[in-house]
């Protein structure tokens, strides 16, 4: 199965659109539809509904997304191991991150680490939560940086370590424009009936599990649903078409970049704990990462990792 037709595959099935995924590929829209005809010849099914203007995945095509996935993780994974191994031995960190907010507290934690020594090379990977800590155990990357929120059932992987380095709460973010907005906080029953928006850019469930359990079943699954970028769910909590959960080490940067959400504590006796999290597996002999450890458990010894 030639794996450029299924990134082809998963750059439509994401954006919906041939048009679209032609043009973030750099492909005319001939050249995609041909990909997507050999791919479904090869596999002997139908994998999308295609319109004018717009390309839907059959029942089929959307059961195939994860195992395109898997299929191209696991190629860009040996990918970067073959390489990794051919490069000649150099001080080098492989970072991932999982959101804009976790991209910030990358960068207040390297900035020890790189006035110590300027001659690191870093790589950076942005990928989901889950999957990040999937390619710290596999030793793809180095270290990861992504939320952690106390759950009483650990969904983490438990052979990996971990340092919180921006602790704090999960408050409301809710539309100026809804008059629970006027309070100083929020109690569950308040958020009753609202949905719940949560930010993820793959067809992931992690989050609708987390916040369905978090909050004590308060909000019935059907009514947290996933939107593709963090600029799409800001602007429909802002427009009043839902609320979601902000952790307040960012809270200053939120009400910058949002000036139209409210952003409020949650007065219920509930399991707000949250975290920005490093994860890395203790096996990892790597000299940079070991130098960033020690930096971390010394800061962790004294006060506030990141501030």
């Amino acid at each position: 199965m030639e794996i450029n037709r299924l990134k082809t595959f998963l750059v439509i099935a994401k954006n919906g659109s041939f048009k679209s995924a032609a043009e973030l590929l750099f492909l005319s829209p001939r050249a995609v539809s041909k990909q997507m005809d050999q791919l479904e010849n090869e596999l002997g099914v139908k994998l999308f509904i295609r319109r004018h203007n717009n390309t839907d995945l059959t029942p089929t095509g959307s059961k195939f997304v994860i195992a395109a996935e898997d299929i191209v993780n696991t190629y860009n994974d040996e990918l970067i191991r073959i390489q990794t191994e051919q490069q000649t031995k150099e001080k080098r960190l492989r970072i991932g991150f999982s959101s804009s907010n976790q991209e910030i507290t990358v960068q207040k934690m390297l900035i020890p680490l790189l006035k110590t020594d300027t001659d690191i090379k870093l790589e950076f990977r942005q990928e989901s939560g889950q999957r990040l800590q999937q390619l710290v155990h596999t030793g793809t990357l180095d270290i990861a940086v992504s939320p952690y929120y106390y759950m009483k059932t650990d969904m983490t992987d438990p052979n990996l370590s971990r340092i919180d380095l921006a602790k704090g709460n999960l408050v409301v973010g809710i539309s100026a424009l809804n008059k629970l907005a006027h309070a100083n906080a929020v109690s569950l029953t308040d958020l009753r009936g609202l949905e719940v928006l949560y930010y993820s850019p793959y067809a992931s469930h992690y989050l609708k599990k987390i916040f369905y359990e978090k909050f004590d079943q308060a909000f019935p699954e059907q009514q947290i649903n996933r939107v593709s970028s963090l600029e799409l769910r800001d602007m429909l909590i802002a427009a009043n078409q839902g609320i979601g959960f902000y952790p307040s080490p960012f809270l200053a940067l939120e009400q910058r970049k949002n000036p139209l959400i409210k952003f409020l504590p949650i007065t219920d006796d509930v399991n707000t704990a949250y975290s920005s999290t490093l994860f890395y597996k203790k096996s990892n002999q790597n000299m940079i990462l070991q130098q960033l450890i020690q930096q971390l458990s010394k800061a962790n010894s004294t006060d506030s990792i990141i501030a």
